[in-house]
Order: C-alpha cells, then sequence, then structure tokens
C-alpha cells in the first residue's frame, strides 16, 4: 500500500523529525527548505510511514496533547528499570524536550490554528524545561562499567506532563 502524503502533513503530526531522519539525512539544509516550500504530495510505502509512526497519528491542532503522547512513548521506550522503578537518562530526556521544538521548522507556513498550536507548544516546552532541570537526581551504575550515571525517576517527568490542577505549569 502508498500512502499519499505532504510535508506539511507530516510537520502537522509532529512527525518532521522521523521523516527527516530517516529520510533526507543525505539532503542539504537548503534543499530540505524548498522541499517544505514546495509541500508537494510524495508517496510513502506502508512499512515507511509505520517507521516514522504516520499510522498511528490523527490529526489535531492541539500540539500539547500530541508532546505529551509522544513524551509518554519516549519514556516508555528509553526508560530503564532499576529497583522495580523507571528512570531515564537525564541527557535524553534534556535532549528529547529540547530538540521536539525542531518538528517545526522556522520556514514552514502554518495555517492560523496550527501556528496556536505551534506558539502554545513551544510556550509549554519553556516552561517544561526548567520544571524536568529541578527534578532530584538518581545516580544508577551502568551495568558495563559501573559508572554512575544521573537520571530522572520516569514517573516524576510523567507528574509534571500531567499536573494536578493546582501545580499546572500552562494554563
Amino acid at each position: 500500500m502508498q500512502i499519499l502524503v505532504s510535508p506539511s502533513d507530516l510537520i502537522k503530526r509532529c512527525l518532521w523529525l522521523e521523516y527527516k531522519r530517516f529520510f533526507l539525512k543525505e539532503k542539504k539544509e537548503d534543499e530540505i527548505k524548498n522541499f517544505v516550500l514546495d509541500d508537494k504530495p510524495l508517496m510513502l510505502k506502508e512499512d515507511d510511514a509505520f517507521v516514522i509512526g504516520l499510522l498511528k497519528v490523527v490529526e489535531t491542532p492541539n500540539l500539547v496533547h500530541r508532546f505529551k503522547d509522544h513524551t509518554e512513548e519516549f519514556l516508555t521506550n528509553r526508560s530503564i528499570i532499576n529497583n522495580n522503578r523507571l528512570f531515564i537518562r537525564i541527557n535524553d530526556m534534556l535532549r528529547y524536550v529540547s530538540e521536539y521544538k525542531e518538528c517545526f521548522p522556522d520556514y514552514f507556513l502554518p495555517s492560523f490554528e496550527y501556528k496556536k498550536g505551534i506558539d502554545d507548544l513551544k510556550a509549554f516546552i519553556d516552561k517544561l524545561y526548567p520544571e524536568i532541570e529541578k527534578l532530584s537526581i538518581v545516580k544508577i551504575p551502568n551495568k558495563k562499567d559501573g559508572k554512575l550515571i544521573d537520571h530522572y525517576s520516569s514517573n516524576s517527568v510523567k507528574s509534571l506532563l500531567y499536573p494536578k490542577a493546582k501545580d499546572k505549569i500552562v494554563d
């Protein structure tokens, strides 16, 4: 099966970084910019669409919600178990959050509703990032060499994504 999508479809669904990583890694930034600005439809094989996550997303301008879903999936896939608790490497978590804004290149020209969604998302990430940095650090030995690696509790990160009403990061 072939799936017809455009670069803007991928960007709106927060899949741009994945598409860029797998399919545009050999391209120069100018070529990528023109590719986005032209916004011509392209055909993806079903397997390729699965790899970048296209088959499991629904289009929505609520990009904060999409970010939270992607972050939960990231935590599920990247967390380690230590003493029956889940932990995520600090560097991995902070890099993931900071890079998420790159899902929306500056040269992408969104519709009004997506512009608002992008602005809301960037504001959410700007407030979330320092809150993540404030989480308590747990040092866990690396299995290979025993070197201590800094981690956050995955549940602590999730609690920042879904705070109680009185603790909300973003109204």
